[in-house]
Parts: C-alpha cells; structure tokens; sequence
C-alpha cells in the first residue's frame, strides 16, 4: 500500500509583498526626536567628509586610468600603467625619497631619544631649555631652514665658507650645503622637533615603579633604562618612526632648494614635473600611478605598524606616583652639555643669526654698507605687500577655519559607534599619507570636475581649500586631546537642561578647550604662512604668499632680499604668536569676569530669598 505524503510548498514572497513587511516593521518601531535630530546633523557632517577628504583620493586614482586630466575631456586608458614602472627617471626618484626618509628619520630618532632622555631623564642644567627650543624649531617653516643654510655654506658667498677664507686663508670653499649632506641637515633638525615633541610625553610617563624594582635587582640607572624604558617606549618610538617616514617620503622644499645643483629628484619634485611644473608636458596618468602608489605605501606601513605592536602590551603608566631619579651624569656632564648646547646652535641660533646678518648686506658677499635698505626695498614691491596681505588672510581664516572643523569632526564622531568613529578618523587622516603636491592635485582634480566650482580654478578660494585640507590631520590631533579630556557628564548636564547640539558644543565643549583651539589656530596658521607646495602648484597671478615671494627671490640669486623677506615672515610668525597669547588672555579674563558675575548674581538671589543670608 503506498501512502502519498502532500507538501505544502510556500511560494516565496515578491518583492512588493517584502516592502510591505518591511514598512510594516518600521511602523512598529519608535523612532525618538533625539535619533531623528542626530540623523539630521550627522547626515551633511559625513557628506563634507566625504567631498573634503574622500573624493579627492578617489579622483586620484581616477586619474590612472585617463588620458587627461580627470576634469578634462578624455578616454579611459591602461596605456599610463604600461610605461610607469618601467620609467628610469621614477625608479630614482622612488629610491632617492626612500634614501632621505630612512637616514633622515632615524638619524633625527636617535638625537630626538638622546634629547628626551637628557630632559626627562638627567640632571643636566640645561634640560629645561630643550622643550622651548624644539618648539621654536617646530614652528619655524620648512623653508626658512632650506634657505639660511644656503646663505651659511653656499660654495660661492656662504658666511662659514667667507669667514673660513678670511681667516685661514683657505683658497676653496670648506662647506657646501646644496646637495645630499646639505638636505640630510636641514630635514634631520627638523625632524629632531617634531620626533621630540612626540616621544617626550611618553618618556616623562615611564612608570617609576618599575625603575624602583630595577634598581633594587642591582642595575644601574643606564641598564634600567636600556632593559626596562626602552621596550616600554616602542609604541611612541614606532610612531615616530612611522610618521618621519611619511614625512621623508614628502620632502619638498630642501629639494627644490637645495638639490637643484645635483640634479636630485625625489616623488615630489617628480610629481611636480609630471603636472607641469617644469619643463616638459605634463603627464597626468603617471602622476596619478605614482601617488596612488605612494599613498598605498604609507597605508601598508601604517598596517604592519598595527600588527607588530597590536598583540604586545606596553603598559608604562600606573596609578601610584613616585619621584624620577635623575642620572647624575658625573664625568661625562661637561661633553654632554656642550653637545645640546651646538645642537641649539645648529638648530636656531645659526640660521636666524645667518639670515639676520644677510639681510643686512648690500649684496651676498659685501661685508660692508650694512644697513636696512634690503628691508625697504623688500617692503616697498607692491607684489610683496599683495603677499603679506594673502598670507595673513589665509593664515586667519584658514587656522580658524580648519581647527573649527576639526573640533566639529571630533566632536560628532563622539556621538558614532565604534566603527564609524575609525572610519570618519581615518578619512580626516588621509591628507597625512600624502604628499602636498599629490594633496594639492586631488583636491583641484576633485573640485573642477564639478561644473559648479570649475571658476575656483586660480583664485585664493582653491588654495584655502586646500590647505585646509592638508592642515586637518594636525588639526585632528590637537581637537582630540583637547576634547578627550572634557568629560562626557558635561555635555549630557547641558542637554538635560534643555541645551542643544550648537549650543552645547560653543558653550561647553569650545569654551573648556579654548586654550587647546588657540594655540592649534596659532600652530595652523604658521603651517599655511610657511607652505610652498600649495600656492606654488595653485599659483595664479593674485594668489602669492610669501613663501613663494621668498622662493622666486631665492631662485633668482637675490639672496640679501630672500634673507630680509624671510625676517618678515618670521616677524609675521612673532606676531601671531602674540596675538594668540592676547586672544587667551582676554578670553581667561572674560571666562573670570562672567563667573564672577554670575556669583554676584547667584548671592543676589539668595539675599532675596533668604534675608538672613
């Protein structure tokens, strides 16, 4: 007997009959005011991220694959990919950029650690002058270091190679900066600043606890350091490394400058030959190959740097507190001192003195007629105002502007889940992986080949863009320690008591981190004051800064100009800096004077409330 078994076979819904369901769902669930107002910020905060900072990385690769410039008409090509790799002149360029980032990174490594274990670590009498002098270092644009040096031991009127055959009557220049030795000095003092200000922190945050147990098991203060310290400061210490790789990889100004006579050419300067900056066609598909590359580069080292250090625990900060014992130094105190004292000499003190006492001349190598007139002469081009004027609006608006933004983009990623925060942070990031030339190409690539800002196109709005842009991972840096220290209570009290996103944000968040936001202002706008590669690329006849002003002159022999121009742009720096110091100042005596009123006010009330109060 054979028994037949029905199945009920259930047809698949179509796809009107899942909406239906979908909307059917969606109409169970609740959504708050507070859910839809956060969709409502969120929703244009991502979109500016993603036109300032994405679109431009992928109109760069977009670029590899055309015949012409991405805004321009033009047919999608491979023909570019063919002849990159295989071009002789991109390979040197490629190993000349990776020469200069590993010797000048971990030369300036090695100094910046020496540095910071004499400030944090001895009790040499002049540790406490190390940190200013690294900041002045810092804040120095890259270009002032270019060009002090030529005007110290160029081959022809250098001050050191005169003073040498003046004195000793020697019949051939001694020094001659302009080449390999000449760009290894000047990025390895300025890297030593930035790789000190870095690591510093971590080494003032050793854990004393530890040297304690080191020292009771026998070993000295050097072995301690040596065994203990150091392997506690290898996140720091690989940071570091990572970042003057990538800044390695970028060098700009020292090349132009400085590397013209040997003929070096690094991606940078490369780029700017394939884009037109010198003299032969442009070539946009390879540039945009050998950016894409570049900035691939940076993200694989950025990933083994995550795996290297990912799984190892480096916990070098603990919660009870004891003094540091200081290495004494004993024999060697006098040899040590007087190295920190010629690196302070090396690093400021012999520049500014070399570009003071060249802006004095009549003319390089006439030591005679000393006076002012270069500054006059300098001040009275009307090229030179037009540029002082350009460099001081952008370094206004653009410092407020980029660190306005960075605080809004810390700020509202707080508000993101754990993934989405990484991703909005790693987007702001991306100008950091690249070159400012590549930065600059991206972002007026990304821009005119929108029809509605193609009139940007050689005005001062397509350069503060984009140096907005490049300012923002250093913005970023700055907002998120500034913010992370303001506790989450603050803002939720705020709310609770009836205040919204805006208001909350002005009145607690950028009032309590106002001393952060000043100096970051002050910090953004001497990066835009001293940069070369964004206005140089995006020049246009009304569109100058000083920094290209400076450049021109240099490249002309007019060095005495150069020199005073140069003394203006450090007198510009001063004045920032000062103004950013009077802007804190009355902002703390506002914040004092409001809680002070608000005192008053509140004793007020309660003596009319209360009289026996």
């Amino acid at each position: 007997m054979t028994t037949n078994t029905l199945q009920t076979v259930t047809p698949s819904p179509g796809p009107l009959h899942w909406l239906a369901i979908q909307l059917a769902r969606l109409s169970r669930q609740r959504v708050s005011a507070r859910a839809l107002l956060k969709g409502v910020w969120l929703t244009p905060f991502l979109g500016l991220i993603g036109v300032l900072f994405v679109w431009p990385l992928v109109m760069l690769v977009v670029g590899a694959f055309r015949s012409r410039a991405p805004f321009l008409p033009g047919e999608w090509t491979l023909s570019a990919w063919s002849v990159a790799f295989h071009n002789p002149g991109m390979l040197a360029a490629v190993w000349a950029s990776i020469k200069i980032a590993l010797v000048s990174t971990f030369a300036a490594l090695v100094i910046a650690a020496a540095l910071a274990f004499i400030s944090e670590r001895t009790s040499l009498w002049l540790r406490r002058a190390i940190m200013p002098s690294m900041l002045l270092v810092f804040v120095t644009p890259g270009i002032f270091y270019a060009i002090a040096f030529t005007q110290l031991a160029n081959p022809w009127t250098g001050l050191v190679n005169d003073a040498l055959r003046y004195a000793f009557d020697l019949p051939t220049p001694w020094l001659n900066v302009q080449g390999w030795w000449g760009i290894y000095t000047v990025l390895i003092l300025k890297k030593v600043a930035l790789s000190y200000l870095f690591i510093v922190g971590a080494f003032r945050a050793l854990d004393s606890a530890q040297d304690e147990a080191s020292y009771l098991c026998g070993a000295g203060p050097l072995r301690t350091f040596v065994r203990i310290n150091l392997p506690s400061l290898a996140p720091a210490l690989t940071s570091v490394a990572l970042l003057g790789i990538i800044a390695g990889l970028q060098v700009f100004e020292p090349i132009l400058i400085l590397g013209g006579p040997d003929n070096i050419v690094v991606i940078a300067t490369l780029l700017l030959n394939l884009l037109g900056g010198g003299a032969g066609p442009a070539d946009y598909a390879q540039a945009s190959i050998l950016s894409s590359v570049f900035v691939a580069f940076v993200a694989v080292l950025y990933v083994l740097q995550l795996r290297v250090l990912g799984r190892k625990g480096y916990v070098s900060v603990s919660g009870k507190f004891s003094r540091t014992r200081l290495l004494p130094l004993r024999g060697v105190r006098t040899l040590v001192s007087g190295l920190v004292i010629l690196f302070l000499l090396l690093s400021f003190a012999l520049p500014l003195g070399a570009l003071l006492f060249s802006s004095l001349q009549p003319y390089p190598g006439i030591y005679s007629g000393f006076s002012l007139a270069r500054y006059s002469d300098v001040l009275s081009q009307p090229r030179v105002v037009e540029a002082i004027r350009v460099t001081l609006v952008l370094g206004v608006i653009v410092g407020a502007v980029v660190m306005t933004l960075a605080f809004s983009v810390t700020r509202l990623s707080q508000q993101m889940g754990r993934r989405s925060r990484a991703a909005v942070r790693f987007a702001t990031l991306i100008p950091l992986a690249m070159p400012g030339v590549v930065t600059t190409v991206a972002i007026s690539w990304a821009w005119l080949s929108l029809p509605a800002f193609a009139s940007l196109y050689g005005s001062i709005w397509l350069v503060a863009l984009a140096l907005i842009v490049t300012a923002m991972p250093f913005a970023s840096q700055i907002a998120l320690s500034a913010i992370s220290q303001i506790a989450p209570s603050l803002s939720e009290a705020a709310r609770m008591s009836g205040a919204g996103p805006t208001q909350t944000f002005f009145e607690i968040v950028l009032a309590l981190a106002a001393p952060s936001f000043i100096a970051g202002w002050f910090m953004s706008a001497l990066m835009v004051s001293g940069n070369l590669e964004v206005p140089l690329l995006l020049k246009s006849p009304g569109v100058n800064t000083l920094a290209v002003i400076t450049y021109n002159l240099q490249s002309a022999g007019d060095y005495s100009l150069a020199a005073a121009l140069l003394m203006v742009l450090m007198a510009f720096s001063i004045a920032l800096w000062l103004a950013s110091l009077l802007t804190l100042w009355l902002f703390r005596r506002a914040r004092h004077l409001n809680h002070h009123r608000h005192e008053q006010r509140a004793l007020a009330l309660a003596s009319s409330t209360n009289p026996r109060f």
